[in-house]
């Protein structure tokens, strides 16, 4: 098992998580899943296994990253390109019959347009009688993909990312068309026939559900399973860190890679791979011994060391990218205030007080009413603890919002220190 922190591992880099494969590949039986959970939890992994599961059992299966998307047409572009090469590789009989169809609508992705409204706008007009509507093509293509002999799994990588592109840059009408797209995809892919021989799989660094809540269209995503990936529990976290000390020799046993765990808090692969990475640095770089023939004692000593290691200035990219996805989903205005929420949690690595949170929220918005800045604060805890970054704390007998990742916390605060 390799080091890896960055990458979505396969393989023999694929920990822990086989009883969770089995069961998402026995609900795309009969369901579409939408799987949640926030980045870095490891769903690109996991998507992954499960096509390489269903594909052991006779399924096509293919993977979209959809993240870079402007718009339908693009999604559509993505969709043809992933399907060209396993249509490419069908039975000689099927191939034929398909070809041409498959070909023609190649075509029909190239020339179709999307006409553009109102000077100076980004607004789309998608009932222009300039151009065929994309939802017929979206829907002849997939009607090819149901006539095919063997079942589908379509892998959907960072939709409301793409999503989310839409509404930016189509401010009059981005919404409307984005609540479209889901009916579409909820509906009219449903009710083509043959449809029960395609099975979807979606998911994404920030959530679907936000942003359906967001914008009043929760009703549009209900038709998907909803899934949750959870981090690893202690054990299997264990389990993993021991497994990797085994491969690069280093003496960590039980009571030191719990130390490590609890020093993450939070068990996603992601950060314990990157915390294992520091840690083996610190204990190479910095102990007089050589790295290979660290006792325990001297493994355990530079846990927190490392912790520190992981956020600072030139390790922290990944922290960046959790401040940055807030002006992604929140805009400006309210992802400023939910930044400032974050950094008052951030000061104590038992949370905030809500009380206290409301307060300060107050203040940045003297000229709202009280209903007015309650419901903000509302609002922005939630999205904060459903995408992860915090989460209610009772256990003190008063609520504070914490941080769930140890690291995010004290990237957060030193970053917003002077």
């Amino acid at each position: 098992m390799d080091n890896i922190a960055g990458t979505p591992v396969e393989g023999e880099n694929f920990f822990g998580r086989s009883t969770e494969v089995g069961r998402l590949a026995d609900i795309l039986r009969n369901d579409d899943i939408l799987l949640l959970g926030p980045r870095r939890i490891g769903k690109t992994s996991i998507c992954r296994a499960v096509m390489a599961h269903v594909k052991a059992s006779n399924w096509h299966a293919i993977e979209i990253n959809v993240a870079s998307c402007e718009d339908e047409l693009a999604f559509l572009e993505k969709l043809h390109s992933a399907l060209a090469p396993e249509m490419a590789s069908l039975g000689s009989k099927i191939k034929d019959k398909f070809a041409a169809t498959f070909d023609a609508i190649s075509t029909r992705i190239k020339s179709i347009k999307i006409a553009v409204t109102g000077a100076g706008t980004a607004s789309v007009d998608l009932a222009a009688p300039a151009s065929e509507d994309w939802i017929h093509l979206g829907n002849d293509l997939l009607r090819l993909l149901m006539q095919a002999d063997q079942p589908w799994l379509v892998y959907i990588d960072e939709l409301p990312i793409m999503l989310f592109n839409m509404i930016r840059n189509d401010t009059p009408g981005g919404v409307k068309r984005v609540r479209r797209f889901l009916d579409w995809f909820r509906n009219d892919v449903r009710a083509l026939p043959g449809s029960h021989s395609v099975r979807w799989l979606v998911s994404g660094s920030v959530g679907l559900d936000t942003l359906v809540q967001q914008h009043g269209m929760a009703d549009t995503i209900n038709s998907l399973n909803h899934q949750h990936l959870a981090a690893f529990t202690e054990d299997v976290a264990i389990a993993m860190l021991l497994k990797l000390a085994e491969r690069y020799q280093l003496a960590l046993d039980n009571e030191a890679a719990r130390k490590l765990v609890a020093a993450v808090q939070w068990a996603q692969p992601y950060y314990l791979q990157k915390a294992f990475h520091y840690l083996r640095q610190r204990v190479s770089a910095n102990l007089s011994t050589n790295a290979n023939t660290a006792t325990v004692a001297d493994i355990i000593s530079q846990i927190e060391p490392a912790m520190n290691d992981m956020v600072q200035p030139g390790s922290d990219n990944d922290f960046h990218h959790w401040e940055q996805r807030l002006a992604l989903q929140l805009g400006a205005a309210q992802a400023a205030h939910a930044i400032a929420l974050l950094s008052l949690a951030a000061q104590d690595a038992t949370g905030a007080r809500p009380e206290n949170m409301l307060i300060h929220l107050e203040g940045r918005m003297p000229n709202d009413s009280t209903e007015k800045q309650r419901e903000m604060f509302i609002n922005l805890r939630d999205i904060l603890q459903r995408d992860a970054y915090w989460w209610p704390d009772e256990s003190s007998g008063n609520k504070r919002y914490r941080f769930h990742l140890e690291p995010l916390r004290r990237w957060w605060l030193r970053r917003n220190s002077l």
